[in-house]
């Protein structure tokens, strides 16, 4: 015999039933949130979702995007290849490097932005790229471009004043003093790794680039000690590859580092 069937359930007070719960929306293919999203075979990782990103056309070597893509901006030194592109009414820098550090410095900048300290705002890494005929591309790190900054090579190109070299460098000895009380080790401490924005009679320096570095809960006397002397010798060869390249006069180098070629602190270097 058949077993008997149950009851039905009384219907709640007020006569209907509630309607049955639906599942929520599978996100689509643009959405992006803090997790990767698959899309072309595309490991898209973003904090802030923005569809026209899909549009780019990763299957090219960066070094090979056409010109109408790209934006025309200063660039600085850079051990990686690094691009500007026009996106959604910004300026997008990307920049090709292996994946597990476009990872490691999205989630540092993250991080810094979070601790307040003047740095470059990281958008996301896109990994999982192939060319046409189905080669590895390299990973991308994507963050947002500083807004009327210049790298500091850019700056000598204009006319500007004579103590510019010791305004930088005291912006950037700013910024440096500031990333060691959250407890950040730069691991290369440079005018190249560093954005400079005009601020009154100053400038702002920010941070670019946070590969080489490393958050902690507290700086040791050694670490300090090593970004600044690390410090202290990237910016007498960065200056005085300047005044080699006649963008800087000997004597404006001179001034900034404190004596002949730098000599006040080449000792320590």
């Amino acid at each position: 015999a058949a077993a008997p069937r149950p009851p039905p359930r009384a219907p709640p007070p007020g006569g209907r039933a509630p309607p049955r719960a639906r599942a929520p929306p599978r996100p689509g293919p643009t959405t992006m949130d803090n997790g990767p999203v698959t899309v072309h075979n595309l490991q898209i990782t973003a904090s802030a979702p923005d569809p026209a990103l899909l549009d780019l056309p990763w299957d090219v070597p960066l070094e090979e995007w056409p010109a109408e893509t790209l934006a025309a901006l200063p660039r600085g030194i850079s051990r990686h290849i690094v691009r500007f592109v026009r996106l959604s009414g910004r300026v997008i820098a990307i920049k090709e490097i292996g994946e597990t550090v476009a990872y490691r410095e999205y989630e540092l900048l993250r991080q810094l932005r979070r601790l307040e300290v003047p740095s470059v705002v990281p958008v996301g890494v896109i990994t999982g790229r192939q060319d046409a005929h189905g080669e590895r591309l390299e990973a991308v790190l994507i963050t947002e471009h500083l807004q009327f900054s210049l790298p500091y090579r850019a700056l000598f190109s204009q006319s500007l004043r004579p103590d510019t070299a010791t305004r930088l460098i005291d912006a950037l000895a700013v910024l440096l003093v500031r990333l060691h009380l959250v407890g950040f080790y730069w691991g290369d401490v440079s005018l190249s790794n560093t954005l400079f924005r005009r601020d009154a009679e100053t400038f702002a320096a920010f941070l670019v680039d946070a590969a080489p570095g490393d958050l902690h809960r507290e700086l040791s006397p050694g670490q300090r000690s090593y970004d600044v002397d690390l410090a202290r010798t990237n910016i007498i060869g960065e200056l005085l590859d300047l005044a080699a390249r006649a963008r800087l006069g000997e004597a404006v180098a001179d001034g900034a580092l404190g004596g002949p070629r730098g000599a006040r602190g080449a000792g320590r270097g």
